[in-house]
């Protein structure tokens, strides 16, 4: 019945998964889909082409990564994880975890490197935008993987300690906070230097009005630093991170060649995320968030523990099918957390416009980011709500006119 149920669950979420990817590429390439008329100046027939061409490619890989996913979800749940608990069953606790995961791991990647592939250096370099050589991104997979190993080395011991336990949701929600907080610390320290490389801003006049922008945001923040994005790809992006002592902001050196009052418009959103404590409100949100999964993780642990479903024994091989059944269970609230995201990126553009005394130099910066990274300039409502996390394009700048108009 428990296997039936999940199988069914997993099938479920990845037909919803390809109805709203197909949804949205036929509502956004229709010839009678209508671009919003604020981004028409920026939107040229050939852009419009392009970015619906650019949406098309996306989204045909996304389906059958989906489809190739749920296949290897079925056949992992059938016979992947009790094959690997059997095979690994001679060695001691700790070790069967380190290898079970080990091997868990390996597979999930050897399903997903094809299409990162495929991403990464034919549908972004076809489209100007990915600018990383197959050295760097070998680097970038190596390292990423071997933070995996480290974080693993502590993780998959406090793990098995937290099976033995009854009930241990709530020690591992404690446990999980505390995690966020601590990578929020030391990943602008340690993290990200390991992949980019971190500079002091050299422009002195730039540097200067971003200090005045930041003292008048009353944000405290020790560094500006720019980012060497571009030797990855071309999109542009700015941002604020770390807490305490390790928070700093971020431009990417592809935002350069902005005009100074649109990239200050941009810094000026940035800071509006943290004058308005969206990144303690980002933090809450997902300790509730993972509560409620760990929650429910405990209860359907118990529970395949009780009717020995799946035919397997070890703790970690029964955490792995609860995790299963919760994350499609939690993809169900997807909207909600993203609901609360978009109002967030609504204030920190209202931030950005009354930091700046008007709207227009943030509209145009919007436009600008819309055009250069080929957005999708007229999304689905549905597929807007399930998986935008940022509001679309001609709703924010909509949002701003409004602003414009309140004013005069």
């Amino acid at each position: 019945m428990i296997e039936k149920l999940l199988l069914t669950i997993v099938i479920l979420r990845t037909a919803w998964q390809i109805f709203l990817e197909v949804l949205n590429l036929l509502y956004s390439t229709n010839p009678k889909s209508r671009i919003p008329d604020m981004l028409k100046d920026r939107f040229t027939p050939e852009v419009i082409e392009k970015s619906r061409s650019y949406l098309k490619d996306r989204t045909r890989l996304k389906v059958v990564s989906q489809i190739v996913q749920m296949f290897a979800t079925i056949y992992l749940v059938l016979h992947g994880l009790p094959l690997l608990e059997r095979l690994f069953m001679v060695y001691s606790p700790l070790l069967q975890a380190f290898l079970f995961f080990g091997a868990l791991g390996l597979i999930l990647y050897a399903v997903n490197l094809p299409f990162r592939l495929y991403s990464i250096f034919v549908i972004e370099s076809n489209y100007g935008f990915n600018t990383a050589t197959k050295r760097t991104f070998l680097r970038d997979q190596i390292l990423t993987v071997s933070l995996i190993v480290a974080f693993s080395m502590v993780l998959i011991p406090l793990l098995l300690w937290l099976l033995s336990h009854p009930v241990w949701w709530w020690q591992a929600s404690i446990l999980v906070f505390g995690f966020i907080l601590f990578f929020w610390f030391i990943q602008p320290l340690l993290i990200a230097p390991l992949f980019y490389k971190f500079t002091e801003l050299e422009d002195e006049e730039l540097k200067k009005k971003i200090r005045e922008f930041i003292k008048k945001a009353s944000v405290k923040i020790l560094k500006i630093y720019k980012v060497n994005a571009s030797k990855r790809t071309k999109k542009q992006n700015a941002y604020v991170t770390g807490i305490g002592r390790s928070r700093r902001l971020v431009l990417y050196d592809t935002l350069m060649d902005y005009p100074q009052d649109e990239l200050l418009a941009v810094v000026g959103h940035e800071l509006g995320h943290h004058v308005k404590k969206h990144i303690q409100k980002d933090v809450l949100l997902f300790s509730i968030y993972a509560m409620f999964q760990l929650y429910l993780t405990n209860f359907l642990y118990r529970q395949i523990l009780k009717s020995g479903a799946f035919n397997v024994q070890r703790p970690h091989t029964i955490f792995v099918y609860s995790l299963l059944f919760v994350s499609a269970i939690a993809y169900l609230l997807q909207p909600l957390v993203n609901y609360f995201s978009r109002r967030m990126e609504y204030e920190a553009d209202e931030f950005s416009a009354k930091l700046t005394n008007t709207p227009t130099s943030m509209i145009s910066a919007l436009k600008r980011l819309v055009k250069a990274n080929l957005s999708n300039p007229d999304p689905h409502p549905l597929y807007k709500v399930w998986y935008y996390s940022h509001p679309a394009p001609g709703e924010r700048i909509k949002a701003l006119s409004r602003s414009i108009r309140s004013e005069s």
